[in-house]
C-alpha cells in the first residue's frame, strides 16, 4: 500500500508541474529529439513529418519537418540562415486564422545550431484558442521545422517542455 501511495504521489508531481524528464529519440535521416516521456509516437499528425509525438489527452503535440539543404538548392531555393527559413515559412502559415498572432523572432544557439523561434497564437474554426512554439533549426546539412502545440489554456504548463525540446535537437 505504502508503494502504491508512493507512486500514485509521483505520478501526480509530475502532471501538477509539467517539467518531465525527456528521453531522446531517433528520427529521419538520422537525428536525435528530447522527447517528454508523457508523449507518445504518433503517425496521424502531419503527412510529411519526419517525427510526431503526442498526448491526447493532456492536448500536447510535437512534429518535426526536416528539410535538406541539399534538395532545396536543387529546386532552387536558398535560405540566408534559420530566421530566413522560418519567415518565408510564416509567411503563409495560418495567415488566415482569427486572432493571428506572432511574436518577434528569438535567435539562439543550440548544440553547435542555430536556431530562430516564434511563439504563434490563432484561433481554430472551433473558436478553440491555440498556442504553439516554431522553431527552425539550422544544421549543417538541413534545417528543421520543429513544432510544438497545445491549447491556449494549457500554454504555461508546456511552454518550458517544448522550449526545451526546441533546444535538444542534434544531428
Amino acid at each position: 500500500m505504502k508503494q502504491l501511495f508512493t507512486l500514485l504521489a509521483f505520478f501526480i508531481c509530475i502532471n501538477l508541474y509539467g517539467q518531465a524528464k525527456l528521453s531522446e529519440k531517433k528520427a529521419g535521416h538520422v537525428y536525435y529529439l528530447g522527447i517528454p516521456d508523457y508523449m507518445l509516437k504518433t503517425y496521424d499528425l502531419n503527412d510529411v513529418a519526419s517525427l510526431q509525438y503526442k498526448n491526447a489527452a493532456k492536448e500536447a503535440y510535437t512534429i518535426v519537418i526536416d528539410d535538406s539543404k541539399e534538395q532545396l538548392e536543387a529546386l532552387g531555393i536558398k535560405y540566408i540562415d534559420s530566421e530566413d527559413f522560418l519567415n518565408s515559412f510564416l509567411e503563409d502559415y495560418n495567415k488566415d486564422a482569427k486572432n493571428r498572432k506572432v511574436t518577434s523572432v528569438k535567435k539562439f544557439d543550440a548544440n553547435g545550431n542555430h536556431c530562430a523561434q516564434v511563439e504563434h497564437t490563432w484561433q481554430d474554426e472551433e473558436n478553440n484558442e491555440l498556442y504553439m512554439l516554431i522553431t527552425v533549426v539550422e544544421s549543417k546539412t538541413h534545417y528543421y521545422k520543429i513544432m510544438s502545440w497545445t491549447l491556449g489554456k494549457f500554454k504555461n504548463t508546456f511552454k518550458s517542455d517544448y522550449a526545451t525540446i526546441a533546444k535538444s535537437l542534434r544531428d
